[in-house]
């Protein structure tokens, strides 16, 4: 799979664009409900298989999956355009009002704040009799819903959703939710991808492209009887010939060192190849450079081989 064209340049794209997340959006059709919008316009490929993709390279740890949003939605027309609605349980009128209501200890009446005010103060509307103290002569009954339409008062109106886009209502459980997940880097595996991956296969790309016919992590046994491991060794037949180019990867935390590259032309001589190519991160040593050109190896750092702009041709 990480040899995938499609991959590789993925890969490409999240090196060069410095990219820690993959964003999902919300996009319903008949075979799915999300979208990844980077892949799909820089691979040119659809939703469906940028999700595939997605989850290939989640199992293989190049990714990790987050939480990113819950979305709510119609199940008739998929529209986000949402609406909590309260409604009157005694006659479905959405014509509700809040209000704070209060009721008189002595006379057991009970109404809303406006029935009790008074040019004077408190006023119980059905006995006559000033209400001074709050929890003494009357006490508080909290927020009710009341129906403009039936005055029915509730504390627990009906809760639906409507839809906006086609008018439909639904119960609270009725309406649809799809939980989006984004995709983060996992920056350790893209750490390994931009000195080995990419680069070998930036490698491979071109050289399949100049008909050569790739092998990886080659044992060959040399003209000297010796048995080499090889990264990359590309063969192309020319008439009775066949021509071989031996390619190598060193990495170092610093510089890699002129063994590195003495050690890759020894290989490389002792199995007869006409061509060397070197790719060394993060750069070869002085040394090693001045080697590198006494031997004829082509040498790229790996950081040069990410750009895709960047040609292996001399």
């Amino acid at each position: 799979m990480l040899n995938d064209p499609k991959v590789v340049r993925l890969f490409e794209i999240l090196v060069a664009k410095d990219t820690t997340a993959l964003e999902p959006v919300f996009a319903p059709r008949r075979d799915g409900w999300v979208s990844y919008p980077l892949i799909e316009e820089q691979l040119g490929v659809d939703s469906d298989y940028a999700v595939r993709l997605l989850e290939d390279l989640l199992r293989l740890g190049y990714l990790h999956k987050q939480f990113a949003d819950k979305v709510q939605f119609c199940p008739a027309c998929n529209s986000q355009l949402l609406k909590l609605v309260t409604l009157c349980p005694k006659c479905g009128s959405g014509h509700l009002v809040r209000k704070r209501f209060y009721s008189h200890k002595n006379c057991g009446f009970a109404g809303i704040e406006e029935d009790f005010v008074h040019a004077d103060g408190r006023v119980c509307p059905r006995c006559r009799v000033e209400l001074v103290l709050l929890g003494s002569d009357y006490e508080g009954l909290g927020v009710r819903y009341l129906c403009e339409e039936c005055h029915n008062a509730t504390e627990a109106p009906q809760e639906k959703w409507r839809c906006d886009s086609c008018r439909r209502v639904y119960e609270k459980n009725d309406i649809r939710e799809l939980v989006l997940s984004r995709y983060v880097v996992n920056q350790q595996q893209m750490a390994r991808l931009r000195v080995e991956r990419i680069p070998k296969a930036r490698v491979e790309e071109f050289l399949k492209r100049e008909g050569y016919d790739i092998q990886e992590s080659v044992h060959a046994v040399g003209r000297s009887g010796a048995e080499h491991e090889i990264d990359l060794l590309a063969t192309k037949a020319s008439g009775p010939l066949q021509h071989r180019i031996v390619v190598g990867f060193a990495s170092s935390e610093n510089e890699v060192d002129s063994e590195e590259v003495i050690k890759l032309y020894a290989k490389a001589y002792d199995v007869d190849a006409q061509d060397i190519i070197m790719v060394a991160s993060p750069k070869l040593t002085e040394d090693a450079q001045q080697f590198a050109r006494h031997y004829h190896i082509r040498v790229f750092d790996a950081e040069q081989l990410n750009k895709p702009e960047v040609s292996l041709k001399a």
